[in-house]
Parts: C-alpha cells; sequence; structure tokens
C-alpha cells in the first residue's frame, strides 16, 4: 500500500473505534510515537558527565532488592491502575 492509502485505512479504522475506546487508542498512538522518538533518542544517546554517587549506587541496589522480593508491578497491573 502506499503512504496515502495506509493513512486512508487508519483513518477508516479509527472513525469506527466506539467513543469509550477512543482513549486508549489515542494513547497507543501516542506510545507509537514515543517508541520512534526513543528509538532515535538511544540510536543518539548524550553522554552523561554526571558523577556516579553513593545515591545513585543506593537506588540502583534498592531496585535490584525489589525485584528479588517481588515488589514490582506488570505492565498489565500497571494498565489497570492508570485506567488504560
Amino acid at each position: 500500500m502506499s503512504e496515502e492509502q495506509l493513512r486512508e485505512e487508519i483513518n477508516r479504522l479509527v472513525n469506527r473505534i466506539p467513543i469509550e475506546k477512543l482513549e486508549i487508542a489515542i494513547h497507543f498512538l501516542k506510545s507509537l510515537l514515543e517508541q520512534q522518538q526513543n528509538g532515535q533518542t538511544l540510536a543518539n544517546p548524550s553522554y552523561d558527565d554526571e558523577p556516579w554517587t553513593e545515591e545513585d549506587e543506593q537506588a540502583v541496589a534498592e531496585a535490584e532488592e525489589d525485584i528479588r522480593t517481588g515488589r514490582i508491578y506488570t505492565l498489565e497491573e500497571v494498565e489497570k491502575e492508570l485506567g488504560l
């Protein structure tokens, strides 16, 4: 399909989405755009010239402990909490 055809098909599909699902559709489309932007950012990372601190070390240790002890949330749990 050409770009024009793809965009027309997306518009047709969007117009068929029930009103109660539009916020989810918006969230999904925004996440697609963010993935593209994040991919570009990851491909061209900026140099972090801040020194690694003891506070950073503690934060990483706490996060690792949370993972080890199961104090984590699945993507599905986060989406449910956010009403997505």
